[in-house]
């Protein structure tokens, strides 16, 4: 891995990491059913797509794993809301 390449991961990192906390504002906005609902779209998208990508090789299922996990890591708070949601109710 050159130099240039390994700049580019870091820097992809970073942008996602910058990305992470900006759509964590508008995920914590949203109705925890909604947001567990999508969580668990995003894990059935996960598995699915690593399921096709390993037994078909081909790179579009890679992406769909990809998104699959971003979409499950970027809405996994969603357990926290349903408590305080009910703390809050009680």
């Amino acid at each position: 891995m050159s130099m240039i390449e390994f700049s580019l991961v870091i820097g992809l990192f970073i942008l996602m990491m910058v990305g992470y906390r900006v759509a964590d504002r508008y995920v914590k906005r949203l109705d925890p059913r909604t947001v567990k609902t999508v969580n668990w779209i995003g894990f059935v998208i996960g598995i699915v797509g690593g399921i096709l990508w390993y037994a078909f090789g081909n790179q579009i299922y890679m992406f769909i794993t990809v998104i699959g996990v971003v979409t499950y890591f970027l809405f996994y708070g969603y357990d926290k809301m349903e408590e305080e949601e009910e703390k809050k109710e009680s």
